[in-house]
């Protein structure tokens, strides 16, 4: 491995330079050394200033490579502070006096409640004045708490897969300028002493208070990045600090103090608190009593504000870490012309350069090694560069060129002239790179019984027209997955009665190009780009009928031919709309059913028959699952093969009772549909005419009984006192009561011709389009 110039931003030098001498005790005991930021190195965070001197260099130190003696010597000479990568049999005491309380001495107290003196094992003084105490523990000692909240200011830094790292000693402090260096009145680096017993049983973690996730998922990089998406102005409230402060710290194993510091004093009402707020992060315990905030919860709070990508993805941070180091195993110079073909292939493989938004952009294909889904990340050709420089290639004249401008250079690049995401079967853009990833299985001849009993039996409720409806939806899907399928199926029922098994199993099937969204933001907020290549979208539980804000969004996701879609920092852009909507809720109102509706198809879950159905734990088996997988293949199998003609998923929309409920619901929306219906089903209208009488079988309204039933509907809804008696009239007319100028009493009047009860009601289901109980 080979040393690349120095990429991040850099000032002056430094008062002091980092010493190797100093190094020289760890590399003989052989600790694993990673290389760290330069000392002077630096980011911005909200406007302020981060140091990163005791961060590391490159994403995936905690698996990679590691420096050799002549490696660290040239970093060091370069500037570069250098890491200790703890194993899983190391363990340090981190002693930091500035986070220790007035007049407290945790220290001494810890050293006295366990009869040892910490001076006993290794230690480095570090640049701030605190110490690292080195002690060796079994493997299995694991797992050990970070901290105890009775001695403030003392951590306790191991993980038992290894990957947390120490600043080592011979690096400089990037805030005071003081060197790293080993104590020498403490025992030396010679032999490493076991930790006491007594330590390993005060920190080891009580059984069942473990996180659901280890601390430490993250760096201390990227959680600063996914803090720069939050205002820490909305974040006055105490509690709610706290909370995403612990998330912070359980996140980055306490790690991120420097970035939670400089988020937080962004806010101005705070600029001057730097000290107490450092002095609370180093109170944080992850294993104290009460409730557990973990990670989780930063990744929550991403989600309300519409990041919700950011949570997939964990961070994106400086663009290099982004990059891991693939090209690890070549050698540092690259001279033979065979070696140099292999290369360019490999490159090639996963990378390529294209012309898109007005900018041009390398483009690097991975597939997430926990959730297995594909991605393509996008960097500018300098990051890559700075990337890749690390090795270099010879050229004909006999030359070294760096690695990356030689591949960027290079005429054989792998390049597109722009990106299109095209799911047209059979479509064909050689010159684009096609963003369409295909179905995430193959389509075989199988059993896919035990979904379509779901379907038929437990969420259409036994009806064979809602099921064939339900099943063509799906099969005009995938087998035209680039045009709209402009109706949204929703599915209603309480939890546990299979609405979300079928909305998931289609996500999976879309693979890459499925998204399960819990928040309107997700699929209404402004940054949307993530829209652009998804062919399935699952919202669950993550919309109410009620949001007006959102109501004309979700419409436009359904129905529109095309979308405008904007990525944080790019340019906004057109493109087709090829959106599939599946829903999944247990809320009465879901969605704003008009009495006209052709948007959405709503079927309610059966709770008798989902108690009864025997095949859930397969179906809702993990997406690796042998017999899921199968009939995930064969349910895609026989959608292909289904004839579906020219039908289209906007014709013959079901009108289920589910819809029509969703139609009543939405009542509330119109003072006039919500008046009349009151009217309808108490079946009388002796408060409106000052009768007591019950609706006769046909009545008219004169002169003043429509002055009174015009004062009824204005009374009746806060949205309708503007309404005149024209529209009034217009309404009636529409649910058949006779309106007009040759509507007249034996006086001559005009009057409404109000038809019996039994008609209007009728009249009145044929226009919400299903019949209503109305429950007299």
């Amino acid at each position: 491995m080979s040393v690349s110039d120095e990429t991040t931003n850099t000032s002056e030098t430094a008062s002091k330079q980092p010493s190797f001498e100093a190094l020289r005790p760890l590399i003989d005991a052989g600790f694993e050394l990673i290389p760290l930021h330069h000392v002077e190195a630096v980011r911005e965070l909200r406007g302020r200033i981060v140091r990163t001197g005791k961060l590391p260099l490159r994403r995936g130190w905690e698996k990679g490579a590691i420096l050799s003696l002549d490696e660290a010597r040239e970093l060091m000479g370069r500037g570069h502070n250098i890491g200790v990568r703890l194993r899983p049999t190391d363990l340090v005491v981190d002693v930091d006096p500035r986070n220790f309380e007035d007049g407290d001495d945790p220290v001494g107290r810890l050293q006295a409640d366990l009869a040892i003196r910490l001076d006993d094992w290794p230690t480095v003084v570090t640049g701030s004045g605190g110490h690292h105490h080195y002690m060796a523990i079994p493997a299995d000692a694991h797992p050990l708490v970070n901290g105890l909240k009775a001695y403030p200011g003392v951590e306790f830094k191991s993980h038992p897969a290894g990957g947390r790292q120490m600043v080592a000693p011979g690096s400089v402090h990037p805030e005071t300028g003081g060197l790293y260096t080993v104590d020498p009145l403490s025992d030396g680096f010679g032999t490493v002493p076991a930790a006491p017993d007594a330590l390993l049983n005060l920190i080891r973690r009580p059984e069942g208070s473990a996180a659901a996730e280890e601390p430490g998922e993250l760096t201390s990089e990227q959680v600063g990045a996914l803090l720069e998406e939050l205002d820490p102005r909305d974040y006055a409230d105490h509690d709610a600090w706290l909370e995403l402060m612990m998330a912070c710290h359980h996140g980055s194993a306490g790690e991120a103090v420097d970035e939670f510091v400089a988020w937080s004093t962004s806010d101005p009402a705070y600029a001057h608190e730097e000290d107490i707020i450092r002095r609370r992060w180093s109170s944080l315990h992850a294993d104290a009593g009460g409730r557990r905030i973990t990670l989780r919860t930063l990744l929550k709070r991403l989600n309300e504000v519409g990041r919700g990508e950011l949570a997939d993805a964990l961070t994106r941070s400086d663009p290099l870490d982004d990059f891991p180091d693939d090209l690890d195993d070549l050698p540092d110079f690259i001279g033979e012309q065979e070696a140099k073909a292999t290369l360019l292939d490999r490159v090639n493989a996963d990378r390529f350069t294209v012309l898109t938004g007005g900018r041009y952009l390398v483009g690097r294909e991975r597939t997430d090694p926990r959730t297995g889904v594909f991605s393509v990340e996008w960097y500018s050709p300098d990051a890559v560069k700075q990337h890749m420089n690390v090795k270099s290639v010879e050229t004909p004249e006999g030359k070294r060129v760096p690695l990356g401008t030689w591949w960027i250079g290079h005429p054989q690049r792998r390049q597109y002239d722009g990106v299109v995401f095209d799911p047209t079967p059979g479509a064909s853009h050689p010159d684009l790179y096609n963003l369409w990833r295909g179905w995430a299985v193959e389509p075989k001849k199988g059993d896919w019984s035990k979904m379509q009993g779901l379907i038929r039996d437990v969420l259409c409720r036994g009806d064979q027209a809602s099921y064939d409806y339900v099943v063509r939806w799906m099969a005009h899907m995938v087998q035209s997955p680039s045009r709209p399928a402009e109706v949204a199926l929703v599915f209603k029922g309480r939890k546990g009665t299979g609405k979300g098994t079928l909305c998931r199993a289609l996500k999976e099937l879309a693979g890459p190009h499925g998204r399960h969204v819990t928040s309107p933001e997700h699929f209404t907020g402004r940054f949307n780009e993530h829209l652009a290549d998804t062919i399935l979208l699952f919202v669950d539980e993550g919309f109410w009928a009620g949001d007006k804000r959102a109501e004309g969004q979700l419409k436009g996701l359904i129905t529109e031919k095309s979308l405008t879609f904007e990525g944080k920092g790019k340019p906004i852009v057109e493109g087709p709309n090829q959106l599939h909507v599946v829903m999944a809720s247990n809320e009465d109102w879901v969605v704003p059913a008009t009495h006209d509706e052709r948007r959405f198809a709503v079927f309610e879950a059966d709770d008798a028959a989902a108690r009864a159905f025997p095949h859930f734990a397969v179906l809702n088996e993990d997406e690796g699952d042998a017999e899921r997988q199968h009939i995930l293949a064969a349910m895609l199998h026989d959608l292909l093969a289904m004839d579906l003609g020219g039908w289209h998923p906007r014709r013959d929309v079901p009108q289920t009772g589910a819809l029509l409920d969703q139609k009543l619901e939405g009542l509330r929306k119109s003072p006039l549909d919500a008046w009349w219906y009151d009217c309808l089903e108490a079946g009388e209208v002796s408060e409106l005419v000052g009768s007591k009488e019950h609706w006769p079988k046909a009545w008219e309204a004169d002169p003043s009984t429509k002055e009174l039933l015009l004062m009824s509907l204005r009374a009746s809804h806060r949205d309708a006192a503007g309404i005149s008696k024209t529209r009034l009239a217009q309404y009636l007319g529409g649910v058949g009561v006779g309106v007009g100028d040759r509507v007249r009493n034996k006086q001559n009047q005009k009057v409404w011709a109000v038809p019996s009860l039994d008609d209007a009601r009728r009249a009145f289901e044929a226009k919400m389009g299903g019949s209503i109980d109305w429950a007299d």
